[in-house]
Order: C-alpha cells, then sequence, then structure tokens
C-alpha cells in the first residue's frame, strides 16, 4: 500500500499469503522483486504479518515500511509480544462476533428484518497500548490457571470427604447390627429361662397331682414342646446370622491388619486401628460363643533379559519341533549369517514368540510343505548414527492370509480369517507382538494367499535399549560357552519364576469362585500382582470358567448359589481333564464335618472365615510350589508309583497308561498325537495341556523321554550299535537319536556304554 499525505491511500499489490508464513514470505519476496513502490504492508494475520517484517528487514532499501498484522493474540509468539519487540508496528484485536452471526441467521430464518451492515468493534494495538494489552492477557490467564488448580483442589476435598462419609455409615451399621444380636440373645435366654421356670414349676404340681391331674399334664408337655421348637427356631436363626456375620466381620478384620503392618501411619492412627481390631476380634468370639451355645444344644507385562547365544537357542527351538516336521514331511531348516551370536533378551518370553510363530506356520502348512527360519544381522540408520539389529525370520508356504483379513493379523484373537474370543487357546499373535515390543524391537509379517506367509522379528544388538530392572545379574546364570544349550534353559527358567510377578501375562493363573464381590475384591487384593485373576459368582459359572482358561488354581467359597463349592470340587476333581487343577475351599463353617466333607470331595486346602490374606497367598504358593516340583520329578523320573500323595488317581492312572502305550510301540517312529489322544480316550487338545500341566512337558516332549529311558536299557543289554538302538526306539535317525539322548543325559551315548562297561 502506498499512504499519500492527503486523501485516499492507494492499494499497490493484494497478494494471497493462504493464512501461512511461508507463504507470506514468498508473496512479500515477489512483490520486493517486482519493484513497486509501497510504504505499507497490511498482513490478514500476526504470522504472515512476522514474514513480512524478516523480508523487508532483509531485502528492502533503508526507507521506512510500516507492517501491520491482525489478531493481537497473546503469549511470546503473538501479536502483542510482536509489536513490543518492534517486528510489527501494530496489530488488530477485533471480536469474532459469534453471537451477533447467529442472531442475525436466526432473524433470517424467521423472516424478521435485519440489518445488512454490521460493524464489529475493534481494537488497536500499537506501542502505546501494547505493555497494557500484554499486562491484562497476561493476569487473565494466571487467574485462569488459578482457578482450574482450586476446582482440582476441591473435586480431590470432596472425594476424600465421601470416602470418610462411607466408612463412617459402615461403621455405624457394624455397630447397630451388634447391638441388635445382643439384644436378641438377651431375650431369647430370658424368655428360655423364663419357660424352664415355668415348666419346673408345673412338674411339681403334676407330680403332686398325677392322677387327679392327667389332662393337665398332657397340656402341659404339649406347651413345653411348642416353646422348644420355638427356641430351636431362635437358635437356628442366630446361627444362620452369624455365618452371614463372618463375611462383613472378614471385610474388616483383614484391611486393618494391612493398615496396621503399614509404615504409613502415625502412633495415634495405628493406635485406632489396633481398637477397631481389638473390637473386630471381640465381636468374633461372640459370634463365636453363639455358635458353639448352638452345637451344645444340638449336640478361602516387565522382561528378565540376559546376554544369550542365539543360534544355540534358536537351534534347540528348531530340535524341539524337528521330529513333529519330520512327522508331516516338512521340509523344516534353519539359516543364520550371525558371527557375534550374543544377544539379550528374555529367553522365556522370545522363546513363546518363536514358538506361537512356528506353531501357527506348522498349523497352517500342509504335508510336504516347507517352514524356514532364519537369522541375519543387519545395520538401522536412526538420526545422526548407525546401529544394528537382529532379524529372525518364520516363513511358510502354508495357506497364507487373505487380503480382506490383513489388517486383523495382531488383534486379539484373531484366528484363521475370523476374530474370535477363545481363550486358554495360547499367547496368540496379539500378546506376541506385545512380548516383542517389551524388547523395544517390532514384528511384521507378509502373507500370500495360497503360496504362504512370513513373519519377521526384529531386536536391537546390545544393551543399551533396556532398563537396568530390566536385565538379569549375569552372575545368577553363571554362563559358559561349553555346554550352553543345557545350562542356560534350566537357568533361565529358574530365573523367570524368582521374577514372575513382573510378568503378569505369564503368572499362574488363578480362578476366584466367590458370590460376595467385597469377598472376591479382598481375597484379589491379598493375592497381590503376583498371579492374575480370572473370576466367576458361582460354581457352574465357575466350571465354565476352568474349561475355558484352565486355571493354575482354584479358590472357592462353599456358600453359593446354583452349585456350592463341595459340588464344584466334586466335578472337578471326578473328570480327568481337570482333576490336577489345586483347589482351596473357604468357608464360615467351622463343624469338622464340614472340613471332612470338603477333603473327602478333594479339595487340597481348607480355610475358616475370617481368615489372613497372607495365611491365603501362602497356602497358594506352597500349592503352585508343590506342583513344581511334581512336574520336576516327572522330567527326570518316569516312575508314576512315587509320590502317590500329590497325584491323583486319575492323573497317576493316565501318566502310567500313557507310558505303556508308549513303550508297546516304541519302534513306531510316525506315533502321533491324535493316536495318543485316542487310544486314552481324550481330545488331542486335553492331552497336550494334561502332560503339560502335570510334567511340564508337551506330549512329544514326553513320549521322547519315555523312549530314551527305555533306551539305556538297550544300550546295557542288547549288544547292538547305537544305530539298531535308535531305530529300535522310534528314533528317525541316529544323529537325532544323540542329539536327544545328549541333551537328557548330559552324555552321548557312545560315552555311556563306555561309562557302564568300566562300572561292571
Amino acid at each position: 500500500m502506498k499512504i499519500k499525505k492527503y486523501g485516499y491511500n492507494h492499494v499497490v499489490k493484494s497478494v494471497s499469503g493462504d493464512w501461512k508464513g511461508n507463504k507470506a514470505n514468498e508473496a512479500v519476496k515477489w512483490v520486493l522483486e517486482s519493484e513497486l513502490d509501497f510504504d505499507l504492508v497490511f498482513a490478514h494475520n500476526d504470522v504472515m504479518a512476522k514474514e513480512a517484517y524478516n523480508v523487508v528487514r532483509q531485502f528492502a532499501n533503508k526507507q521506512k515500511i510500516y507492517i501491520l498484522g491482525v489478531d493481537g493474540l497473546s503469549g511470546n509468539r503473538g501479536g502483542i509480544q510482536m509489536v513490543l519487540d518492534n517486528v510489527i508496528d501494530a496489530t488488530f484485536f477485533y471480536q469474532t462476533g459469534g453471537g451477533l452471526a447467529i442472531q442475525t441467521a436466526n432473524n433470517i430464518l424467521n423472516n424478521k428484518r435485519i440489518s445488512k451492515q454490521n460493524v464489529l468493534p475493534t481494537i488497536t494495538i500499537d506501542k502505546t497500548n501494547a505493555l497494557v494489552s500484554k499486562s491484562l492477557t497476561d493476569k487473565i490467564e494466571l487467574l485462569h490457571n488459578r482457578i482450574e488448580r482450586q476446582k482440582l483442589l476441591l473435586s480431590i476435598e470432596i472425594i476424600r470427604n465421601n470416602t470418610k462419609r462411607l466408612i463412617l455409615f459402615f461403621l455405624i451399621a457394624v455397630l447397630a447390627l451388634a447391638t441388635v444380636l445382643v439384644i436378641l440373645i438377651y431375650l431369647s435366654l430370658r424368655n428360655k429361662k423364663k419357660a424352664n421356670y415355668i415348666l419346673t414349676k408345673k412338674n411339681i404340681e403334676i407330680e403332686q397331682q398325677n392322677k387327679t391331674l392327667k389332662e393337665q399334664q398332657e397340656q402341659l408337655i404339649k406347651i413345653s414342646k411348642e416353646l422348644e421348637e420355638a427356641t430351636q427356631v431362635k437358635l437356628t436363626f442366630f446361627t444362620n446370622i452369624s455365618h452371614e456375620f463372618k463375611t462383613p466381620l472378614t471385610l474388616i478384620k483383614g484391611p486393618i491388619e494391612n493398615l496396621i503392618k503399614s509404615d504409613n501411619n502415625g502412633p495415634e492412627r495405628k493406635r485406632m486401628y489396633k481398637i477397631m481390631h481389638r473390637n473386630t476380634v471381640l465381636l468374633l468370639q461372640m459370634i463365636n460363643q453363639l455358635m458353639d451355645f448352638r452345637k451344645l444344644g444340638n449336640n478361602k507385562l516387565t522382561i528378565n533379559a540376559t546376554e544369550n547365544n542365539l543360534n544355540d537357542f534358536i537351534q534347540e527351538i528348531f530340535d524341539s519341533f524337528k521330529t513333529f516336521a519330520d512327522n508331516r514331511n516338512i521340509d523344516f531348516s534353519f539359516k543364520t549369517n550371525l558371527i557375534e551370536n550374543n544377544l539379550w533378551f528374555d529367553i522365556e518370553k522370545i522363546g513363546k514368540v518363536l514358538y506361537n510363530l512356528l506353531s501357527n506356520a506348522f498349523k497352517f502348512t500342509p504335508e510336504g510343505g516347507k517352514i524356514t527360519i532364519s537369522v541375519m544381522s543387519q545395520k538401522v540408520e536412526y538420526p545422526g548414527l548407525y546401529s544394528k539389529e537382529i532379524c529372525i525370520t518364520i516363513a511358510d508356504t502354508g495357506i497364507g492370509i487373505q487380503s480382506k483379513n490383513i489388517n486383523k493379523v495382531f488383534i486379539r484373537f484373531y484366528h484363521n480369517g475370523e476374530s474370535k474370543i477363545v481363550k486358554g487357546t495360547g499367547i496368540g499373535l496379539n500378546f506376541s507382538k506385545k512380548l516383542v515390543e517389551l524388547h523395544r524391537g517390532k514384528i511384521t509379517f507378509k502373507s500370500i494367499e495360497s503360496k504362504g506367509t512370513t513373519f519377521s522379528v526384529f531386536l536391537s544388538v546390545g544393551n543399551k535399549h533396556l532398563l537396568e530392572e530390566e536385565m538379569a545379574k549375569q552372575d545368577l546364570c553363571n554362563l559358559e560357552t561349553n555346554g550352553y544349550m543345557h545350562e542356560i534353559p534350566e537357568c533361565n527358567k529358574r530365573i523367570v519364576h524368582e521374577k514372575e510377578s513382573l510378568s503378569p501375562e505369564n503368572a499362574s493363573l488363578i480362578l476366584i469362585v466367590e458370590d460376595t464381590p467385597d469377598v472376591m475384591e479382598f481375597i484379589r487384593f491379598g493375592l497381590g500382582n503376583d498371579f492374575r485373576i480370572t473370576t466367576a459368582k458361582n460354581g457352574k459359572e465357575g466350571i465354565q470358567k476352568v474349561l475355558d482358561e484352565e486355571p493354575d488354581l482354584i479358590i472357592s467359597d462353599v456358600m453359593m448359589p446354583e452349585m456350592d463349592g463341595f459340588e464344584l470340587t466334586r466335578k472337578l476333581k471326578s473328570e480327568l481333564e481337570t482333576s490336577h487343577i489345586p483347589i482351596i475351599l473357604i468357608t464360615a463353617r467351622t463343624a469338622l464335618e464340614v472340613k471332612i466333607k470338603g477333603i473327602e470331595g478333594g479339595a487340597d486346602s481348607f480355610i475358616e472365615k475370617p481368615f489372613n490374606s497372607s495365611l491365603l497367598k501362602t497356602q497358594v504358593l506352597n500349592l503352585l510350589k508343590s506342583r513344581e516340583k511334581l512336574r520336576e520329578h516327572y522330567r527326570t523320573n518316569l516312575n508314576f508309583k512315587s509320590q502317590e500323595s500329590d497325584l491323583t488317581q486319575l492323573d497317576k492312572k493316565l501318566l502310567a497308561k500313557l507310558k505303556k502305550n508308549v513303550l508297546q510301540n516304541i519302534g513306531n517312529k510316525d506315533m502321533s498325537v491324535d493316536e495318543l489322544g485316542q487310544f486314552l480316550g481324550i481330545s488331542r487338545v486335553h492331552l497336550y495341556r494334561k502332560v503339560k500341566k502335570l510334567t511340564d512337558m508337551s506330549v512329544s516332549e514326553f513320549v521322547i523321554s519315555i523312549k530314551l529311558k527305555k533306551s539305556l536299557e538297550y544300550l546295557r543289554k542288547s549288544g547292538k550299535t547305537i544305530t539298531e538302538i535308535a531305530y529300535e526306539s522310534g528314533f528317525s535317525s541316529q544323529s537325532y537319536y544323540t542329539r536327544c539322548f545328549k541333551y537328557q543325559f548330559k552324555i552321548s551315548p557312545s560315552d555311556y556304554i563306555k561309562q557302564y562297561r568300566n562300572e561292571d
């Protein structure tokens, strides 16, 4: 614009800046290069005005050019600050006119008269008032922040007050119930005493007038029976009420004990907690006394990485699938170009990922197909540096994935082109992806329908991408180069058990069957974060949960609707598929016959209400540890006649029958899991789950262990060559038999024969 001394200012050029700084920069440069005569730039926002200033300052002559902007926003980058910094000469702040626009639109809609020209007030901000404007906007923003903070503090205080009020109401209710109970007991005792007095007096009169008052005596006997029945009804009512009281008292006593143990309480608060605890115990004693009186009348997603040899680790996984591949005539190979083999990763979690990917590959690859594991090292460019990463690829020639389902592969519960909710069927691709991401890695895939699928897992080299707490101490494993394949799996397995709480996805699954939500929550709280938890409201729902999710242990209440804890225990322990699962029963009924009934049904432990959460957790850990020792026993000792106290009769018979069938068909190298399942009368899936839970081995590993044990006898007595013994023991080749033999017994077959002969 050209400013004239008098009259109308002349607009030299109008150029679109598209409301953006870079566009305004180019537009002003173009105007300057056109050598137009102008002394004022009017930009339609402050951003374009600033860019105009930058261009004019670099390319314009010494002539003063005024620059005006629009918006007048506050802040360090706003138009007001630009005026103060002499970037622009002025900026215009104008109201949006939203209310006026809405009112005008409404008048048009209702056919009312409207003004064709509506003027909005505009404020010019220049050097004379910029500082005042900035001060006002800063104060407004400061007051706004203070108001938001006060609102937050007020909401927090309201929540605290509501919590305190709820606790107070609860305590008042408990006190009222206790008072009513005491009054009822007193009235019952007084009525009984009065009735006994009347009865005694009448009996004396009857003895004195036995002959003459026989009819009156019969009437008194009738009254006596009615009084006794009324008393029994009342006592039964009080006993049932006592059982009901034990549930809320458990929820009071347990949390109070936890509060007393807490280090965050002052002396006064601890003293109050102890008073509450003491009176809770007193109330429990009163309830127990009432129950004794009734008896007299009748007569409870971090990782743990170590530096490991990746080639040996994958070789071990490859070997575990080799027999299965041979049986199905699948070309299964392992290729690697790694020179430096060591990599930081969690053996247990990456093992699950690779096992899952291989299982899917075998599942969807037909006989005669091909599956390849490849390991490659490659450079990755990051901003300003290069880094190395390892790519583990699993490629198959299976059925592939339909193009319409490509985006569903990593969705939870996706299966064979559909998204289905199937519980307890493995970690799945969704979980595999999360395990890889825990290592700061990534997993990708490519698939062509009817031609095959390729999954790639990328892991970074070194340990700079891991947190200190995610790395296991090296001295825990005592790693050595020699014998690495034998030492690492056992060592890392032990570490995983010690660190189980850091990985909830891999922790033991506990099923809580309880119809009272508060008790269920208290049990869940007592178990902490060391276990995965699933719940059911009654025994019927609990059985369905067991079939769907196969928990490692069950905690069940006894008294529940639809199906109680006794029936739940009896059904699970009588079925082969579920008889191995430990069960803890929790009840408020302390009678000996109740415990006997639970133990006879097959319960592994019995806890009375109110119970201590530490005691319950200890019971859970002991039962799980016992099962772990049992599995370890059967990994090394296949004699199913021992340790009968830790194994149900059904489980002992199943394993013995399985061993017998394998030995009878030991020379059959093509024996499949399906054939074993048909022989035992259970499905392939149930057989796999059962053997895995009892022995911590897959069915294939278990069968190989039995064959290896039997081959020891052949080596000692038969006098045949190792190759002959390998085929006689049901192995596909002498090399595979030798590799399995070394892994199982830490010695080669030939060295074993020499050792046996020397000892002999």
